[in-house]
């Protein structure tokens, strides 16, 4: 199904041109929820089906045959956001998807930073495919829980027994993890999305423990 209405997007800083993205063939459920992530983006602007777009996001089982092949007749970049399992070929071409033609392909179980992630590459001319969970050591993984606890630092290396220099170290290599499979995750809350999608952090992992013990004045 296709964008019915036009939706405006701030500009982004400094004057850049927003990427203008249409979206086809999603469910309404699932289209409802892709315009709500590009709408809160600045560096994306939402565009009708029949304005010129830079980046098409459907789903390439969704609707009638030759969908793909109709953004690319329109000269759109297309990133296939379908169901959970949708095939992506590696090697040579990587990121274009088994028998869809797409640029990117992104499950719809990824969440919103794989989509904008994907959208962001193929716009620049890029691909995008399913990434790997970084590798975290086991005091990387034990840091970033707490942190994410909405904890400081400070409190974090008193739990650890460490220094807060220790714990930033720890957050920086985690974050530099990220960045090596792709992801520039800047803020806390994109962090704990991004880990949350990639199972690093459970829900339960996120629960505040409480000892007893001595109440601060």
């Amino acid at each position: 199904m296709a964008f019915l209405l036009r939706y405006a997007a701030p500009e982004p800083a400094g004057g850049a041109l927003a990427i203008r993205v249409v979206v086809w063939q999603l469910t309404p459920v699932v289209t409802d929820g892709v315009r709500g992530w590009l709408r809160c983006d600045p560096r994306l602007l939402p565009v009708g089906p029949e304005d010129r777009a830079d980046v098409v996001v459907l789903d390439p089982h969704g609707g009638p045959p030759g969908v793909v092949a109709e953004a690319h007749r329109r000269g759109s970049r297309v990133v296939a956001f379908g169901p959970a399992g949708l095939p992506c070929r590696a090697g040579a071409g990587a990121g274009i998807p088994c028998d869809t033609g797409a640029h990117a392909c992104v499950g719809q179980d990824e969440g919103r930073l794989a989509l904008i992630a994907a959208i962001l590459a193929v716009a620049g001319g890029g691909t995008a495919t399913a990434h790997a969970a970084p590798q975290l050591s086991e005091r990387e993984r034990t840091a970033l829980v707490w942190w994410l606890r909405s904890m400081t630092k400070a409190a974090v290396a008193r739990r650890m027994g460490i220094s807060p220099h220790t714990v930033d170290m720890y957050i920086k290599r985690v974050r530099a993890k990220y960045a090596a499979a792709g992801w520039l995750l800047p803020t806390k809350a994109d962090l704990l999305a991004r880990a949350v999608e990639d199972g690093l952090v459970g829900p339960e992992d996120l629960l505040e423990i409480r000892r007893p013990g001595p109440v601060s004045p």
